[in-house]
Parts: structure tokens; sequence; C-alpha cells
């Protein structure tokens, strides 16, 4: 699903080219073949727009003119699977056409949206179907939509310009600027599943002015911090365009497979657990609206989804922030980007292989008292 930024963004622009928007989810499942070719319709019409960049269908959105596009929501009925979408409409096409339709939430309701990347037009039917003709080439003019007359559809075929293949060197570095490297020596610690909470008994050992409340998560907080920090591989992404042309709209997805029975998190490297705090004054992260690297832990595994934007050639840019994975335990790990782009019609698949070794300690809880108390003592000086 597209960030919320970008969402936001959207809204905010007007029906053109580029973009159209749908208060309604469009008849698919049990709909006839006139309902379904609307769908198919709009598709192919802003597929084959004249444009520079991603085209979307947004919907559960109202244009709402001069203010940006209300969210009026779906229904939770009504679904439609992106496979099955995916199967209907390059079953009806001549040549495949690349495009993505997601469900999600934004502002707290379910919306839809359908992404179609620039690529080679037109695209036309093989056959009748619904209300569409058989090799009628539908464009998108502005906000409206028509039949491209021979002069467009010959313009879209010069546009289709042979160029070389896109150049990308993607570089995974540590936070120094050097190279990842292959191994990685780090400790893993194992608390007690079951520790106390901060006010049973240890309360005497600080001085807490009475107004501020007790954290009573205090030794859970530092068990986390310990844990995290000791096993942490933070890693620095940079892109470079190598092309002889700029990359619109570029996005990196990143996850990491694990060994047979080890698990990893991803989280933004300024996510870490800072030094735990014994009230609830601790420092409180303000989370950017505009983030451009945000992880998602629905699936099975997690996926940090990075936006880099447009990239010209021979530009090196850096992901907002670091990655920080913090794996399970020892073996080997296998890291993966998948880098998307506007002209890149196949993303494209980095890897990076390395080891992980180090050895698990047993921390019992009196030695994470005295851990934390040495820690406190050093922050207070």
């Amino acid at each position: 699903m597209l960030t919320d930024a970008l969402l936001e963004e959207l809204r905010c622009r007007g029906e053109g080219a580029d973009l159209d928007y749908k208060a309604e989810r469009y008849p698919f499942a049990k709909a006839s073949d006139d309902q379904k070719s609307e769908i198919l319709k709009d598709i192919l019409a802003l597929a084959n727009a004249h444009r520079d960049s991603t085209g979307y269908i947004l919907i559960g959105f109202k244009e709402n003119p001069p203010h940006p596009a209300e969210v009026v929501g779906l229904s939770s009925q009504g679904a439609i699977d992106d496979s099955r979408l995916q199967e209907f409409v390059n079953g009806k096409l001549e040549s495949k056409l690349d495009f993505r339709y997601e469900e999600g939430l934004f502002e707290g309701q379910r919306i839809a949206v359908i992404s179609i990347p620039k690529q080679q037009r037109p695209f036309y039917l093989k056959r009748d179907y619904g209300k569409l003709a058989r090799e009628a080439v539908y464009v998108r003019r502005g906000s409206a939509t028509a039949i491209a007359s021979p002069r467009e559809i010959a313009m879209m075929g010069a546009a289709n310009v042979v160029r070389s293949e896109a150049r990308v060197l993607l570089s995974f570095q540590t936070p120094e600027n050097q190279s990842l490297p292959i191994t990685f020596q780090r400790e893993f610690l194992v608390f007690p599943k079951v520790l106390p909470d901060f006010a049973e008994g240890r309360n005497e050992m600080f001085y807490l002015p009475r107004v501020l409340p007790v954290n009573k998560n205090y030794w859970r907080d530092g068990a986390y911090y310990y844990s995290s920090w000791r096993r942490v591989i933070q890693i620095r992404l940079l892109l470079e365009n190598k092309s002889d042309f700029s990359l619109g709209d570029m996005h990196l997805e990143v996850r990491c497979h694990c060994p047979d029975g080890e698990s990893v998190s991803l989280l933004r490297a300024d996510c870490m657990p800072e030094v735990p705090d014994t009230s609830y004054l601790a420092h409180v992260r303000l989370e950017r609206a505009s983030q451009l690297m945000a992880v998602d832990e629905r699936g099975s595994e997690p996926v940090a989804h990075i936006t880099m934007g447009t990239v010209r050639p021979g530009q090196t840019v850096c992901a907002e922030e670091d990655l920080a994975l913090l794996p399970s335990g020892s073996g080997r790990y296998l890291l993966q980007a998948r880098i998307l782009a506007n002209e890149i019609p196949t993303p494209l698949l980095i890897e990076h292989e390395f080891d992980v070794a180090g050895s698990v300690t047993n921390v019992r809880v009196s030695d994470l008292f005295a851990s934390m108390d040495a820690l406190s003592d050093d922050s207070e000086g």
C-alpha cells in the first residue's frame, strides 16, 4: 500500500492524466460484463495517458475542489483480489499491462489504490468486451476518457523510444560508511520470562519526585534495551543511478531471510530503544508525517519500505534513516532489497549474505538490577 504521506499528497491534487478518484469500489466479483468493463476501461485509459510518472486510481475518495479529496471509505464487502483482477485485465489485452491493486486503511477508513507505472503504450483489447470495443485505444485526457485518435496512437508509438536498460548500484554499508561485512560477532541475552514491576521493593534506590508517575516497566524496558543493543546490526543504504536518464518514484523493499529456527526484527535506527527512565518522563519520539522509511510487520516477515524519490543520472542518494536489524540468534542471514522505479519494468533484486555468530548469555534478575543501577549512575553523571 502507498504510504500515508503519498496518499495525502495525491488527495491534494485534482484529477488529471495521472490521477482519478472513485467514491465507490468497482463491481467485480459477481458483476456483469458491462459492469466489469468499467474498471477495465479506466485502467486502460490511465495506462494509455500521456504522463511522466505512475498513474493512480484512488478508490474511496471523492473529489472536493478546491479542498483535498474527501476520504469517504469503502465497505468491507466486495473486496477485489489483486491476482484475479490481474488475470481478468491481462486476459483481455493484446499485450501485458503492469499494474497493482491494493486495499488498506487511510485515516481509519478502508480505501483501495490501483497503481499503473509508466510503460510502453498503447494497450487495447483483443476482442469486444462489455461496453468496450476491440482494438479501440482508450485514453485519459485530463479528467475525461475518450478513444484515442490515429495521431495520438502514432505519438504513443513514437514515445516508445528504445533506450538503454536502467543501471542501478545499491550499496549496503555500515553507519561509518564502510562496506557491510559478511560476518558479525554479537551477544544474545536471555532474560527471565517474568520480570517484576519496578515498584516492587526497589523504589528506595532512586529519588523520585512524588509528582512523577513511576515507570513500572523499567526492568522490562532495561531488558529490551540491553538485548537490542547487544545484537543490533545497523545498515546504511545508498542508491546510485548509473543510467543516462532519471529514475522516478524510486522505492526499496528490504527484508531479511533467517536461518531455520531464528527470526529477525527490522527497525528504523532512530527507533532503537533509548536508556530507560524510572519515570514516565522518558524521551518522547514524535513521528514525522512524511517519513520516507517505514517497517511493515503485518506479514509473515517484516518489510522495510523506503521511498527514494526521483534520482537523476549519476546521483547517489541515501535512505532517510539507517536500518536496524535485530537477529534472534547465530546463523546465516540473507538481506534482500527490491528496487522499484517507473522506468524499471521488473523490480531489481540485490542480495547480501552474512553470518552472525555469538554466545547466548542467560541474565539473572540480580544482574539486570546491577546493570541498570550502573546505567542510571552513568546517565546521571
